[in-house]
C-alpha cells in the first residue's frame, strides 16, 4: 500500500491532481476549510502534500502546513516564485508549473507539457501521465526558476494586455495584431520578475517560450476574470519595489 497524498484545496485543478494520484494507486486525503489539518497530521504519514489553493490564499496555506510535513510539500500556483515559500521553512519543495487548465463542466485542456522540479517530481509526472496530461521533470533549480518566470510572463502579459484590446481577443490575435503592446506589457512584467528573483533573464528566450505556449491553444482567451486583480497585484509590488511600470499604469488608467 502506497502512502497517502494530501491535497490542500479541492477546486478544479485540485480535483485533476486527486484523480491522477488515485489512478496511480495513492490514497488521497483532501483538506477543505472544515478539515483540522493538525489532527490529520497526527493521524497520517503522507507521501506528499500538494497545495492547490489560489494565488491569493497561498501564504495562509503555507503558514498552516505542520512542521512535520514541510519536507514533503508540492506547489502548483500561478504567479509563484521562490520568495513565496522561502520564509516558511520548507525543505526543497516540489514545484510544478501547470500548463493545463480545468474549468467547471469541461475536461482538462493541455497547452504544453508541465515542467516539475523537486524530490517528489516523479510522482506528479507519472500520475498526470496516467490521465493523459504530459509533464516532464527538470534537472535544476535554475531551470525551474526560468519556467516559473515564463509562466508568470504568459499569465500576466496575456491577462493585462487583454484589458487593453478588443473584448474576447485570444492569444493568436494578441501576437498577430497587437505585438508591440504584447512586448511592452511583457517588458514591464519582466522587470518586475527580475527584481523579485534577483536574476536577469533572456527576453528573447522567454518570448519564444511564450509563443510556444500560445501555439498550444491559439484560441485561448487573453483576459480572464482574474486580470484586474493580477494587474493590481503587479502594480502594488512595483510600488513596493520602487519600479516604474509605464505600460501597466497606462492600462489601469484606461481600464
Amino acid at each position: 500500500m502506497k502512502k497517502p497524498i494530501v491535497v490542500l484545496g479541492i477546486g478544479e485543478l485540485g480535483s485533476v491532481f486527486a484523480r491522477a494520484f488515485l489512478k496511480n494507486n495513492y490514497p488521497v486525503y483532501p483538506i477543505t476549510k472544515e478539515t483540522d489539518i493538525n489532527e490529520l497530521a497526527h493521524n497520517i504519514d503522507p507521501e506528499l502534500i500538494l497545495i492547490c489553493t489560489g494565488e491569493a490564499d497561498l501564504q495562509n496555506a503555507l503558514k498552516d502546513i505542520p512542521d512535520k510535513w514541510k519536507n514533503r510539500v508540492a506547489m502548483m500556483q500561478n504567479e509563484l516564485l521562490p520568495r513565496d515559500w522561502e520564509d516558511h521553512g520548507f525543505i526543497n519543495p516540489t514545484v510544478i508549473s501547470v500548463w493545463f487548465e480545468k474549468k467547471k463542466g469541461m475536461d482538462s485542456k493541455v497547452l504544453i507539457s508541465s515542467p516539475v522540479f523537486g524530490k517528489k517530481s516523479h510522482i506528479l509526472a507519472e500520475s498526470l501521465a496516467l490521465i493523459d496530461i504530459p509533464a516532464h521533470v527538470l534537472n535544476s533549480e535554475d531551470a525551474l526558476l526560468f519556467e516559473l518566470v515564463l509562466k508568470n510572463l504568459y499569465i500576466l502579459t496575456t491577462n493585462i494586455a487583454g484589458m487593453a484590446i478588443e473584448p474576447g481577443a485570444n492569444v493568436d490575435s494578441l501576437r498577430r495584431n497587437h505585438l508591440q503592446l504584447m512586448r511592452d506589457v511583457s517588458s514591464d512584467v519582466l522587470i518586475l520578475q527580475s527584481t523579485l528573483t534577483g536574476r536577469v533573464f533572456d527576453q528573447t528566450d522567454l518570448e519564444q517560450g511564450m509563443i510556444k505556449a500560445f501555439e498550444g491553444d491559439l484560441k485561448h482567451g487573453c483576459m480572464g476574470r482574474s486580470a484586474p486583480a493580477r494587474l493590481e497585484r503587479a502594480l502594488q509590488l512595483a510600488r513596493e519595489l520602487d519600479l516604474t511600470m509605464p505600460t501597466l499604469e497606462k492600462i489601469r488608467k484606461n481600464a
